[in-house]
C-alpha cells in the first residue's frame, strides 16, 4: 500500500501541479493604423484553454482568436498614437495575463510600416525588380505571398493568386505608381486614387 502511495505522489508531483505558463507578447508589424500581435505556442501543460482575449488600453477587445492561432491582426487605430496591448488567458487551471507592450503607430512620413506582395505586370520580372529595389531603398518590406502582414498588393493588372487572397483579406490592390508618389512624397499616399478597377469589357 505504500507503495501505492508513492507512485500516486509521484504522478502529482510530475503532472498534477505544473501551472500554465504566462503567455508571453510581442508586436511583429506595425504601420500608420494596424498592427498585428503574436505570442508563443502557450503551455497549458496539464489544462486546457477555455478562453483567450485581447485588451488594448485595459479594454477588452471583442475580436474572437481561434484556439490554433498565435496572432492577430488589428487595424483601425490612431496615426501616431500610443497604445498598450495585453492577453489574457482562462484554463482549467485558472486566468493568466501575459507581459504588456507599449507600441506606438506610425506618422505619416514613416514608410517601414508598408509590406507589399506583387499580382499581374505586364513586363512582370523588370517592374518587380524596380519595385523592390525602391522598397528597400525605403525601409519597407515585400513577399512573394499575400500574408497576414501584408499592407497592399501592387499590380498592373487583376488576377492571379495574390490578387484573389488580397481581395478575400480586404488588402487594397494598387498600381506601382502608388509606391513611387509615397517615396516622392516622403509619405504614405492614400490608396483609393491608384486601385485596380477589374471593369468587364463591353463587346459593343
Amino acid at each position: 500500500m505504500r507503495e501505492f502511495w508513492e507512485l500516486q505522489e509521484k504522478i502529482l508531483s510530475a503532472f498534477g501541479q505544473v501551472e500554465p505558463e504566462n503567455p508571453v507578447l510581442r508586436v511583429r508589424n506595425i504601420t500608420q493604423t494596424s498592427l498585428t500581435l503574436e505570442w508563443d505556442a502557450l503551455k497549458l501543460h496539464t489544462s486546457k484553454l477555455r478562453s483567450l482575449d485581447i485588451y488594448k488600453n485595459d479594454t477588452k477587445l471583442a475580436q474572437h482568436v481561434p484556439n490554433n492561432t498565435n496572432y492577430i491582426k488589428l487595424s483601425g487605430l490612431e496615426v501616431d498614437h500610443e497604445y498598450e496591448f495585453h492577453i489574457v488567458i482562462k484554463t482549467t487551471a485558472g486566468r493568466y495575463e501575459s507581459n504588456r507592450v507599449h507600441v506606438r503607430t506610425h506618422k505619416m512620413e514613416n514608410l517601414t510600416g508598408i509590406s507589399v506582395a506583387f499580382g499581374k505586370f505586364e513586363q512582370e520580372e523588370a517592374v518587380i525588380t524596380e519595385l523592390k529595389e525602391l522598397l528597400d531603398k525605403m525601409g519597407a518590406h515585400w513577399s512573394e505571398q499575400v500574408t497576414t502582414d501584408t499592407t497592399h498588393l501592387i499590380a498592373q493588372q487583376p488576377g492571379g493568386d495574390n490578387y484573389d487572397k488580397a481581395m478575400m483579406s480586404s488588402i487594397p490592390v494598387v498600381k506601382p505608381d502608388w509606391l513611387i508618389q509615397c517615396d516622392k512624397n516622403s509619405k504614405i499616399q492614400p490608396a483609393l486614387p491608384y486601385y485596380i478597377v477589374n471593369v468587364p469589357i463591353s463587346n459593343e
